[in-house]
């Protein structure tokens, strides 16, 4: 028996790092409580970012958004795929909302797919959303000049007004249906080291610029790097070996460093806007070149919350895709720093909220 079942989203990355942060300092500060998380994001990261203590069962209760790679979406698809996937909803949610009374779970936390809290309304179980916003509306963003899909926004609808309580986070769409909310600082992850001290383990040369390419779980397909290795006072770090890359483009060995530490190291990231690296570059202090990735709402945000609290510069898909980068990093570096600072420190406030939570539905197991 767990006190909280916490569902994440398997929609890239972003949504399990932010999670992954407010169930760890949940256990640590509320080690009494246990937590139980349910996603199909990528096993690898739960491995590297999640408490060991906290176990994971694989179950995909939504889709987010499918894409091509990070840049392209598939909207037409996605929208296809989810009024496909409302048979299986149902059995979901009746599945889920058993299995939640049978285990006697206290709290139901999501990130932030809609069928949970159909699942945990049934089951007579508190249930609380943790996000900057919720799929109803980005998908009314891709039904708009569609139409035809109002069934699947209905079901959306209708399963997030189910739920009790959306711990807002920063860089928030449009009032949600959710009937309560309450707004919290930025949940990311902070390195704990000096930007020089990564750069010693990384054996960084004194004087060079770091860039750090990164493109999350869907990566970047059609991107010719070779250009990249006439910036001569450059070193671009890369998750993943790329094919035709210059000598000053380094793959990074799989797990040898912590993403925050990295992010820290840089002094651009380069990517597409989404919230977990857009959250790591503003707490870590590192600048953003950032490109378009379709119209999704999130992205316009996320802009302005980079733009407001931090240095970042946009490059088009074609000048990114061919590194073309040069004029376009040192337009950045040049830019003067922010001059607000945003709140951060939401996985203490939002993993303090839950156990509170706990609490108050069902007693303290300690």
């Amino acid at each position: 028996m767990n006190d909280i079942r916490y569902y994440i989203t398997g929609h890239g990355l972003g949504h399990a790092s932010r999670s992954c942060q407010i169930v760890n300092t949940l256990r640590r500060r509320h080690p009494e409580l246990s937590v139980e998380v349910v996603s199909t994001a990528a096993p690898w990261f739960f491995r590297g970012f999640l408490d060991e203590s906290v176990p994971v069962r694989p179950l995909a209760l939504d889709f987010g958004v499918l894409q091509q790679d990070s840049l392209v979406m598939r909207e037409a698809e996605t929208l296809r795929a989810y009024r496909d996937f409302l048979p299986e909803r149902q059995r979901l949610v009746k599945q889920e909302a058993a299995s939640l009374r049978a285990e006697g779970v206290k709290l139901v936390a999501a990130d932030i797919p809609a069928a949970v809290f159909a699942a945990a309304a049934a089951a007579g179980v508190y249930s609380v959303g943790i996000s900057n916003f919720t799929w109803d509306w980005i998908y009314a963003g891709l039904v708009e000049g569609r139409g035809g899909y109002d069934d699947v926004l209905q079901s959306l609808t209708e399963d997030y007004r189910k739920a009790e309580l959306l711990l807002r986070l920063p860089f928030h769409g449009e009032e949600s249906v959710i009937r309560a909310v309450e707004d919290q600082p930025l949940v990311a992850r902070v390195s704990a080291y000096e930007k020089g001290e990564i750069r010693e383990r990384l054996e960084i040369p004194n004087g060079c610029r770091v860039g750090l390419i990164s493109f999350g779980g869907f990566g970047l397909k059609a991107f010719d790097p070779s250009p990249l290795g006439q910036l001569k006072d450059w070193i671009f770090l890369s998750e993943t070996a790329l094919p035709g890359a210059p000598a000053n483009v380094r793959p990074l060995p799989e797990g040898d460093y912590a993403y925050p530490d990295l992010v820290r190291a840089a002094d651009v990231v380069v990517t597409k806007p989404g919230y977990g690296i857009v959250s790591e570059c503003l707490v870590n202090g590192t600048a953003c070149l950032y490109t378009g990735r379709g119209d999704f709402r999130e992205q316009a945000l996320l802009i302005a919350g980079l733009r407001r609290y931090g240095r970042a510069r946009e490059i088009g898909n074609d000048d990114l895709r061919r590194g073309h980068w040069g004029a376009a990093l040192a337009d950045l570096l040049a830019q003067p720093e922010a001059a607000e600072e945003l709140a951060s420190g939401g996985d203490v406030v939002i993993a303090d909220k839950l156990a509170q939570l706990v609490r108050e539905q069902g007693g303290n197991k300690g």
